[in-house]
């Protein structure tokens, strides 16, 4: 295997990362200053972006009925109810009803998807303690069963006390925790389909009149106020008690990115919309005539939607290497018009970044196969792997491969195997072997002749002799 380490090719990165309309402004942290805790959190990258305080412990409020619907949820999932199922509501919920409710009847039957309706957009609390019973048997068992759900998703901060979200001091949870319950609700597609609808109608049963429900979450309505309206916002739930504040998971698309922005601890300020008017009375003393009218602003919807709105503005995908970018050449063994191939990723590589990225922090390193090639190399072969990283963290791999066909040169070919064959032991000691035979015979033909030649003399000889004699 042989490795490169390419830090930021000097024509080939400076001509990608040049081409990328990103912002050159630094990107500032958020500003919040009306929450105790808060996150911003993108899910395709799977990546806190920003938080505060993220794991310290702060009463859940409302935010607790997400865990009531995650396991109404699993038991959809599980087969043991199902979504148009009815429930009825017993005594034992209803006389345990306090804050938000629909008005329950003991007795009264909904659907599993009504309740949870009424649950997560109108903050019911008989509607979670109906739910609660169906689910775990008993509020207690519920309860339980929150807890064990909290500990399976790693929400090593929270406890669960009831299923509605009022307030217990024993009852707490920290920003990260609610994420990781956030995380685990978003794989419940029904769940946020009834987590982003803005409004709902419950049908009449034999005890009560049709009911008409809107979200409690401003982020996706302004049916109540256009103060906190953030087109991109789809969900997920919110709530408050007197002791936990405005707390809220709220989420936002956009551009094909989706985020989750959890807010604890929002408060509420007001402000002055029309001083009071005042007139003096028959003594020259001033009168209010018209008291001074306030507005109240709901902070966490503000805090969250800046949230939501920061992450969007400030993070992205960009192309740290797209599938043309030429990454390195190998030279090519038997090509018919080539001695060099060019090696590209075989797709693009995306990295997730703030837009004041320092481009020169993006390093490829790659590895191949084989040193060199040998044609025919048909198009898409994969030769390589390319590894980019970002600060020292790996964002992404991909194999690299050689994007067209290289065709084979025949004589080269030819050649080439004759050189191959020439190379192996067979072929030397084959060679060896018709040597020393040729020289055997050389010198064998050589013996021979000599020896023909000293039988001739020989002959010749004993013949002139007898010739002599007869003289």
């Amino acid at each position: 295997m042989k490795n490169k380490r390419l830090f930021i090719l000097p024509l080939l990165l400076a001509a990608l990362l040049s081409a990328l309309t990103l912002p050159t402004a630094a990107v500032e942290p958020p500003q919040l200053s009306h929450s105790k805790a808060a996150l911003i959190y993108c899910v395709e990258p799977d990546t806190v972006l920003w938080s505060d305080n993220a794991d310290s412990t702060l009463y859940p409020a409302a935010l607790t009925k997400l865990m009531t619907a995650v396991l109404a949820a699993d038991s959809v999932t599980e087969g043991r109810l199902t979504l148009d199922g009815l429930l009825t509501a017993s005594e034992a919920a209803i006389r345990g009803t306090e804050g938000n409710h629909i008005s329950l009847k003991v007795g009264e039957k909904l659907s599993l998807r009504d309740l949870l309706g009424a649950m997560v957009l109108a903050g019911a609390n008989d509607a979670a303690l109906v739910i609660a019973e169906a689910v775990g048997g008993s509020v207690g068992r519920f309860v339980e069963m929150m807890n064990e759900k909290a500990a399976e998703l790693g929400m090593k901060d929270t406890v669960f006390t009831n299923p509605t979200g009022l307030h217990d001091d024993r009852m707490v949870t920290t920003a990260a925790d609610m994420l990781r319950l956030a995380k685990y609700a978003g794989g419940s597609q029904f769940l946020l389909d009834i987590c982003s609808a803005i409004r709902i109608t419950i049908d009449a049963t034999e005890q009560s009149a049709p009911r008409y429900l809107g979200t409690r979450n401003y982020l996706l309505s302004t049916r109540v106020s256009t103060d906190y309206y953030l087109p991109t916002a789809n969900g997920l739930i919110c709530g408050s008690t007197y002791e936990a504040g405005f707390c809220i998971i709220a989420t936002a698309q956009h551009d094909g990115l989706n985020y989750i922005a959890v807010v604890l601890g929002g408060d509420t300020t007001s402000q002055l919309v029309k001083p009071a008017v005042t007139e003096p009375d028959e003594n020259g003393n001033p009168v209010v005539v018209t008291p001074a009218e306030y507005k109240y602003i709901m902070q966490g919807f503000l805090e969250a939607a800046q949230l939501l709105t920061w992450a969007d503005r400030s993070y992205g995908y960009i192309k740290a290497v797209d599938s043309s970018t030429p990454i390195c050449q190998v030279p090519v063994r038997l090509a018919a018009d080539v001695d060099s191939v060019t090696l590209l990723p075989e797709r693009p590589v995306e990295l997730y970044v703030p837009v004041d990225i320092d481009r020169e922090e993006i390093v490829l390193q790659w590895t191949l196969e084989e040193e060199t090639l040998t044609a025919p190399i048909p198009a898409g072969q994969r030769v390589g792997l390319l590894t980019v990283t970002y600060r020292g963290e790996t964002i992404g791999e991909v194999p690299l491969v050689v994007k067209s066909n290289i065709a084979q040169s025949g004589g080269l070919t030819v050649l080439d195997r004759v050189g191959q064959l020439a190379s192996t032991p067979f072929f030397k000691v084959l060679i060896l072997t018709i040597v020393v035979g040729a020289v055997i015979y050389v010198f064998a033909t050589a013996v021979s002749r000599s020896r023909k030649r000293a039988a001739a003399r020989r002959e010749f000889i004993k013949k002139h002799r007898y010739l002599g004699n007869g003289k």
